[in-house]
């Protein structure tokens, strides 16, 4: 007959698997408890931006009766291609305050609101600017737009030339400072004026039978 070890009653039981995971839970607990105390409501706070500073790329953020020092905004891409979005001062942010400290902070933009709605155009992906000029795309259907506000104006610099390989339709008036060449036929429905002197109405002077040629065209 085996004789039954004796076990101290006030003695911890840490051998067995379910002691050490009681343990454990208690040692996150207790971290949890002192070293982040309600952190996550340091690091992580929502307001509006207050103010906007373009040239040193800053924003200060209301948060409640709060405002921040000028933080940085997350700008998507500062790298060699770059992204410029101005933020507007109203635009509800994100702050990520690393360690909880502000100095550190970033302001994240980009959440709709009543005063910054989302555009909702359930067809097209598109870029709509605060003047109401649009640039957009629907993948359904391939079409590509482009509509700008009365009086905008749209400017294209390319000192190496521009090439477009399509079928163009223009409904207006155009102006070439330069010189015109084809490779195909010219038409018009109305008329064509050279120099003050109309291709359809022009006359000629010297007129004369037989082989002799006419005068210029007036």
């Amino acid at each position: 007959m085996r004789s039954k070890r004796a076990v101290c009653p006030n003695r911890p039981r840490y051998d067995s698997p379910a002691s050490r995971r009681r343990a454990a839970r208690a040692s996150v607990a207790a971290m949890r408890e002192d070293d982040i105390p309600g952190r996550m409501g340091e690091l992580i706070r929502h307001g509006r931006i207050a103010s906007v500073d373009l040239a040193q790329g800053t924003v200060t953020i209301a948060i409640g009766e709060i405002e921040t020092q000028p933080i940085r905004w997350y700008s998507g891409a500062p790298g060699a291609t770059k992204l410029w979005l101005r933020p507007k001062v109203g635009a509800q942010v994100t702050v990520f305050a690393p360690d909880g400290d502000i100095v550190g902070a970033v302001a994240l933009p980009g959440f709709a609101s009543d005063d910054f709605p989302v555009a909702a155009d359930p067809d097209r992906e598109l870029v709509q600017f605060e003047d109401g000029a649009i640039v957009a795309y629907n993948p359904d259907s391939h079409a590509l737009e482009v509509v700008l506000p009365a009086g905008a104006t749209a400017a294209i610099t390319a000192p190496g030339g521009v090439t477009i390989t399509a079928d163009v339709t223009i409904s207006g008036d155009v102006t070439i400072d330069g010189k015109l060449s084809a490779t195909g036929e010219i038409h018009s429905d109305d008329d064509v004026t050279a120099g003050a002197i109309s291709l359809k109405d022009h006359k000629h002077s010297d007129v004369q039978s037989g082989g002799s040629l006419t005068g210029k065209p007036q």
